[in-house]
């Protein structure tokens, strides 16, 4: 998804936390969180394109390229897991902040999973581990095929 999309539905989402706790901590991490976790997309910029970073080149990259390995290290529903059962499990964790993280990390991931033609394993880590980081296997093979067209065609 979209910088653009993920600023505009953290917003949103922040807003709702807001509401629900009534805690502005908690709705800027969330805002942050939501935004934020795409961070990881510079290890897999470097790493593919071997090049130092310019910001128009690495939105275009992820958009319109194909890349060889793909990481994503913090798009993981494993993570997600573990995030819950420490909110339900330790007490401490169950503070705005901590909510408010959480939800922004799950929005983000939820929407990723959803408007993204990536295969439906695409966002679990155990499932690109498994298959080595290759990218193909996290685009799945529709939007590997779609993206492999372009790059031949020149964008």
């Amino acid at each position: 998804m979209q910088l653009s999309k993920h600023v505009i539905a953290s917003a949103l989402v922040s807003a709702l936390v807001w509401w629900w706790l009534r805690s502005s901590a908690a709705a800027l991490a969330c805002f942050l969180m939501g935004v934020f976790i795409d961070l990881d997309h510079v290890i897999d910029f470097l790493y593919n394109s071997r090049r130092h970073l310019r910001i128009r080149r690495f939105f275009a990259a992820f958009e319109f390229e194909v890349l060889e390995n793909i990481f994503v290290f913090l798009h993981s529903w494993e993570f997600a897991l573990i995030w819950l059962a420490l909110l339900l499990c330790v007490p401490d964790t169950r503070q705005p902040v901590a909510l408010g993280l959480f939800v922004g990390f799950v929005t983000h991931l939820g929407l990723d999973n959803l408007f993204n033609r990536h295969s439906r394993w695409a966002y679990f880590l155990s499932y690109r581990i498994r298959h080595g980081f290759v990218a193909k296997y996290y685009y799945g093979a529709w939007e590997y095929r779609h993206r492999l067209k372009r790059a031949r065609r020149g964008g």
